[in-house]
């Protein structure tokens, strides 16, 4: 599951909200990895997945960076779009696992419980899904905090900007399922998705320059063309 989130993760940063001061969140994901994201506006972020895969954006352009070794590589993602789309049709896991969705009604239970998620205080729900194969229901943490709605919105805008290559990553598309269906009960964000995906830590603070910047010695590697 974390090798499909790359080609999907690499768009989160494109749609990432505005934040009104440095930022860094880091999330963990089932099977103990963990992301994290730093930003400083919508020009100026940094999103780091592990194993020395990175997404830099920086003013109007934005990189894949890997690491093997000591030796850094960078592929600049504006050429990278026909290259991403072409990989997503390649994929189908991601378009199978919402098609299960179509159709389906969405309610959700308050357990009375409150959770701390990352020293948040929030409201735990069980989000109760009817499809046509039956019933599923999926526990989630929300809060009506701002910085909730604020991480909750980088995953929307990533849905509504991103539709092509995230059909291809079913973990996403399904988080930004629920998250859709959270905003539109008015619940707020989201902090936990089930056991999928849980912040760990967010933390306004100010970040060095060099955080959004290419890594000295990087080599920059052109993708060829996909159609």
């Amino acid at each position: 599951m974390f090798k499909q989130l790359l080609s999907g993760l690499a768009l989160t940063v494109l749609v990432v909200a505005q934040a009104s001061a440095d930022s860094a969140s880091q999330w963990r994901l089932s099977g103990g990895q963990t992301l994290s994201l730093s930003y400083r506006n919508t020009q100026n972020v940094l999103l780091s997945m592990g194993q020395g895969n990175q997404v830099l954006v920086t003013d109007n352009d934005s990189y894949l960076i890997t690491r093997q070794g000591g030796s850094a590589v960078a592929m600049n993602m504006n050429d990278m779009g026909e290259a991403l789309n072409a990989f997503s049709r390649l994929m189908l896991p991601g378009a199978q696992q919402m098609a299960r969705f179509e159709g389906a009604t969405v309610k959700f239970n308050k357990t009375g419980r409150q959770e701390i998620v990352a020293g948040y205080r929030g409201e735990v729900y069980q989000m109760v899904i009817q499809t046509r194969a039956g019933v599923e229901q999926h526990e989630l943490v929300v809060s009506d905090h701002p910085d909730a709605v604020a991480v909750q919105a980088i995953f929307l805008a990533l849905g509504q900007r991103a539709a092509k290559v995230m059909s291809s990553n079913a973990l996403f598309e399904t988080m930004n399922y629920f998250s859709r269906q959270a905003q539109q009960a008015g619940l707020g964000g989201v902090f936990r998705y089930g056991r999928d995906m849980v912040l760990e830590k967010l933390e306004r603070q100010r970040l060095p320059d060099a955080t959004f910047r290419l890594p000295d010695g990087v080599t920059l590697v052109r993708l060829p063309t996909y159609r």
